[in-house]
């Protein structure tokens, strides 16, 4: 329950109690509240008391100053003079640096460890300290001028060992474990006395800006309304401007505190409201207004909004392809199969993925109608140049990455093309992060001719499905009978599912018994290579690597009829290799 049907649900029932059962609640609240929150509950009583003599007096109503003015002044000083200090280098941290082996002479890292010999930490926690009693004094000029103070400086390290001073902001102290303040404590209170001091039409805009810390990132903009002793006003007034506000924004921020706020304010409808508005900036708001129609069930809802989105989205919209997948999942509550199919061509032309484009292969129907389409639509993809770990954003569009482009073409039955792109790295070293290493899987696993995986396959398998296919989460829906909605799945599970539906993919390209052995015969060329190079090369990390390609082939050419080939294999490199007694322990794991 959220925070604003929270206090609606509070007051309708607090308004038809009688004065003897209000007294008679508040006892049991108060017989209830543990140590740690008592003084703030009696703090909370005091306050009524007093703003209700007050109100009743006619005096303008405020709660009692629990600190003196001189207080706060001295003590302002004190904190600004001491962060100016700190900002102009005269206390800071001490830092030496070192290089760490842990993962290997050629995997170096350069590790810093800092000393706090000034007291900075201390400091620090003695500043907000002072400011969350400022907000609870209902003094937020002062809290927000100290908490800019914390945010914003600048904190040196100087190196013991010479060179350049580094510089910490606020966050890598607390990772370094340099001070020990709470970073939710300090937005949510910064934000909360900012609300207090800005005028209405200022709030919206003054409150964005501090989402630009990146410790924001899970702060919900409703946490506000239950914090400090005073209860913020015209909140609703507030939301309004907020969410006007948002829509003019670009980014996944933005976007964020758009559903939260929609949602908080006027539920799932109101997400559809502003999806209408803010669908070209932020599309992702329809898929919110999705999740929380699935939360009740409501599947015909759900489909509505979803055509709708889908209809309304640019078809090369990546989310897209997310919100079709759970348009599909509602067609399925509603028993609209053949939308249901439809809405899986749409996610994979909008979200080209390898999941997405296997999904067609997991129903026959789906086949026969949308192969030749999606085959068509691999043709005119275009790779990106982005990083795979790059962070990516709601209005991304369906722009793919070389190796998986390069597998898609696979998966299309383009094998030649496979064998050359594999054949484009010479040295049999270096395979890691290169298309070859899941090219090599790719055609290991389709040149395997039996049903049921033995150990090096199945392994292959497992690796190339999570690796390679994203065969996990929200990917494996609609990839078994009756998983229109599952979502968690085990990694051995996810591979028994990627297997069966390889096998259905399979089935629509099939290759001559003398093309498949021309394939087996320059996988093992590659793999000898490879293994050689490996072993003889003494990278005893990657002897488990070697011995698994090496049993693997054994076990594709003896699915294909050819009778104890993966021991052949294996004794041939036992005697090649005597005394490698690691890598004779990895071929050995697999005889």
């Amino acid at each position: 329950m959220n925070h604003k049907l929270f206090i609606e649900k509070s007051d309708e029932i607090l308004n038809g109690m009688t004065i003897d059962e209000l007294k008679s609640c508040l006892h049991n609240i108060a017989r209830k509240t543990p140590e740690n929150k008592r003084e703030a509950f009696i703090q909370l009583l005091n306050d009524c008391c007093c703003k209700n003599k007050k109100s009743s007096s006619h005096v303008k109503s405020g709660y009692k100053k629990l600190i003196s003015d001189e207080k706060v002044k001295n003590k302002m000083t004190e904190i600004i003079n001491t962060f100016e200090k700190i900002e102009n280098g005269e206390l800071c941290f001490s830092a030496r640096g070192y290089e760490d082996y842990t993962y290997g002479y050629w995997e170096s890292d350069w590790i810093w460890e800092y000393e706090d010999e000034e007291g900075i930490g201390s400091i620090i926690e003695d500043a907000a300290l002072f400011a969350h009693d400022c907000v609870n004094d209902c003094r937020y000029e002062e809290a927000v001028s100290v908490y800019k103070l914390i945010m914003d400086t600048t904190y040196l390290a100087e190196n013991e060992d010479g060179g350049d001073c580094i510089e910490l902001d606020l966050e890598e102290i607390i990772g370094e474990k340099l001070t020990g303040i709470n970073l939710n404590t300090v937005a949510l209170e910064v934000l909360y006395s900012e609300y207090q001091i800005k005028p209405a039409e200022e709030r919206a805009r003054s409150l964005y800006v501090y989402f630009s810390y990146p410790y924001f990132d899970e702060i919900r903009i409703e946490d506000i309304f239950s914090k400090g002793r005073e209860e913020l006003k015209d909140t609703d007034m507030f939301l309004q401007s907020w969410i006007d506000f948002l829509l003019q924004q670009k980014g996944d921020t933005a976007s964020r505190l758009l559903k939260e706020g929609m949602l908080y304010y006027k539920g799932a409808d109101g997400l559809v409201e502003i999806a209408r508005k803010g669908y070209k900036e932020h599309p992702s708001v329809y898929l919110a207004a999705l999740v929380e129609c699935e939360k009740t069930h409501n599947y015909e809802r759900m489909k509505e909004i979803g055509k709708e989105a889908l209809d309304r989205l640019d078809n090369d919209l990546k989310i897209r392809g997310e919100i079709a997948i759970k348009t599909s999942q509602a067609s399925w509550g509603v028993s609209d199969f053949e939308y249901m199919r439809e809405c899986w061509y749409e996610a994979f032309c909008s979200d080209s993925t390898i999941a997405n484009y296997l999904r067609i292969f997991a129903d026959k129907e789906a086949t026969i109608k949308y192969k030749e389409s999606i085959e068509k639509t691999i043709e005119e993809l275009t790779m990106t140049d982005r990083y795979y770990y790059e962070k990516s954003s709601e209005t991304d569009i369906n722009n793919i990455y070389e190796i998986d482009y390069k597998l898609l073409n696979f998966f299309s039955g383009h094998f030649s093309e496979v064998k050359n792109w594999c054949m484009k790295q010479k040295n049999p070293l270096g395979w890691s992060g290169k298309f070859i290493v899941y090219g090599v899987d790719a055609m290991l696993l389709y040149l395997y001719a039996d049903t049921d995986l033995r150990k090096a396959c199945k392994n292959i398998a497992e690796y190339f499905s999570a690796h390679a296919c994203s065969f996990t989460g929200k990917n494996l829906i609609f990839m078994t009978e009756n998983s229109a909605f599952e979502t968690e799945t085990s990694t051995q599970k996810s591979g028994e599912v990627f297997w069966h539906v390889f096998n259905m993919w399979k089935s629509n390209y099939n290759m001559p018994e003398d093309e498949a052995s021309s394939y087996i015969k320059w996988l093992e060329s590659l793999i000898n290579k490879r293994v050689d190079a490996i072993v003889s090369g003494q990278h005893r990390k990657s002897y488990g690597k070697a011995a698994l390609l090496a049993a693997a082939l054994g076990e594709v050419k003896e699915s294909m009829g050819i009778q104890s080939a993966k021991r052949i294999i294996i004794d041939n490199y036992l005697k090649k290799y005597p005394r490698h007694t690691a890598f004779r322990g990895e071929l050995k794991e697999y005889m």
